[in-house]
């Protein structure tokens, strides 16, 4: 299992997995986000669906319970909620420089690895690809008209891991409490290199077209404030 539950929520993290035993960089990312991609695997229907003959008069009401439960059994489906560590949390002196000087306690290249395993290995996509992937994962929760482009920081037409990082990022500071992402340099303080599905779910207001012009200037302040292309170059 790529994942641990403690309680009644699943726990996600990259110190071990198909880049190895790793604390920090680079591979903890590629780790976290192999290790997440697992996760939401393990929600897929592996095992036969329920056996329709049982629900025939010629079955009993426990009979039909039994036939559930054991397939809800069977399924061992992993909890909704999920606490996602892309990268590694720093400790308490360590954090505390590294928002002094930095403003944001992320190991930036655990940020950019997590991403680029995310996006399949790539460095780049194409907006219309991005958009189909969002589509396909989120149409089904959501009426509202989804894109990337607000993301698409210096408009290419291409979404590259510095600016898909962006989302990441956001996601974490939106998974804190009483989040105020209006002031860019005090939210990004709040990030541990950590999000929630809560966090996560907050985000996709920043792929709402309604919330465009909003939304790209945030994005662009974060990518800014973090040097993402920099630590992109020295990878």
């Amino acid at each position: 299992m790529t994942y641990e539950i403690s309680g009644s929520k699943a726990v996600i993290t990259g110190t071990s997995g198909q880049y190895g035993n790793v604390k920090k960089g680079t591979e903890y990312g590629k780790n976290a986000a192999s290790n997440h991609i697992g996760y939401i695997k393990d929600f897929e229907m592996k095992s036969k669906p329920i056996n329709p003959d049982v629900f025939t008069k010629g079955h009993s009401v426990q009979e039909m319970a039994d036939e559930i439960q054991a397939k809800l059994k069977e399924d061992k489906m992993p909890p909704v909620d999920f606490l996602l560590q892309y990268a590694p949390k720093m400790g308490a002196v360590k954090g505390f420089f590294s928002r002094l000087f930095k403003g944001n306690a992320i190991d930036t290249k655990a940020l950019l690895g997590f991403t680029q395993e995310a996006m399949g290995g790539n460095k780049a996509i194409t907006l219309e690809t991005a958009d189909k992937d969002l589509k396909i994962a989120f149409d089904d929760v959501t009426n509202a008209k989804l894109s990337t482009k607000a993301f698409d920081v210096n408009n290419d037409g291409m979404i590259d891991i510095t600016e898909e990082a962006v989302s990441t990022v956001l996601a974490d500071v939106l998974s804190k409490e009483d989040a105020d992402i209006s002031k860019v340099s005090k939210a990004l303080k709040k990030a541990d290199g950590s999000y929630t599905n809560a966090g996560e779910n907050k985000m996709m207001a920043f792929c709402n077209e309604e919330n465009y012009d909003a939304a790209s200037k945030t994005i662009k302040k974060i990518h800014k404030k973090m040097k993402l292309d920099k630590a992109q170059k020295a990878l």
